[in-house]
């Protein structure tokens, strides 16, 4: 998503600050899916991501007229989702609620239920593990190994060097893995108890 911002968005944006609304729609319809998806991969949850995406492209109309042209278009939108979805995480934290370990639809990986349900135990293990890391740590985790981005984008979206990027990637990568290996652990000793 994050890349050299095109002459479309660059009009796009261009019509957006002069009031033109069918402008803001169609870069809406460019951006929606991907922006749903980081915030789902963000909350863990379909229907808190769609109202969140909701918010941020809410957001980002309120605010268009403040884009500058500095960075593109998807670095700034980017922002504005991430931080969003860090200050959910964060009500979420205080309010002691617990994050549902959803699992999406779509994400069948074969045609054999025994298979569909290791995949889908597979994929439990993962969100669980995700959620166990401070925002910080997802949010890198997210946008580095789910969405692909590079890290001169990933620094881009974060404002911070491209040498903490590749730090923090390092340890959050790190931080998954010993969560990941805790969790998978605690369901084999919940598996063997039985």
């Amino acid at each position: 998503m994050v890349g050299i911002t095109s002459m479309e968005d660059i009009e796009l944006v261009g019509l957006c600050q002069k009031g033109d609304t069918d402008a803001f729609d169609r870069l809406f319809y460019k951006y929606r899916d991907k922006i749903y998806r980081t915030a789902f991969r963000m909350i863990n949850n379909p229907e808190d991501a769609l109202d969140l995406t909701q918010e941020i492209f809410l957001k980002a109309y309120k605010n268009i007229s403040k884009y500058n042209f500095k960075s593109e278009f998807s670095t700034w939108l980017y922002r504005l989702a991430i931080n969003l979805c860090i200050d959910e995480l964060r009500k979420r934290k205080n309010s002691n609620e617990v994050l549902m370990d959803s699992i999406p639809e779509n994400l069948i990986y074969s045609d054999t239920p025994e298979d569909i349900i290791l995949s889908e135990e597979q994929e439990s293990l993962i969100w669980k593990a995700l959620n166990s890391l401070k925002e910080k740590e997802r949010v890198v985790i997210v946008l580095r190994e789910m969405e692909g981005l590079s890290y001169e984008e990933i620094a881009n979206v974060l404002k911070c060097s491209m040498g903490r990027v590749k730090s923090r990637i390092h340890e959050s990568r790190e931080k998954f893995r010993k969560a990941l290996e805790k969790v998978s652990n605690s369901r084999n000793d919940q598996e063997g108890g039985r």
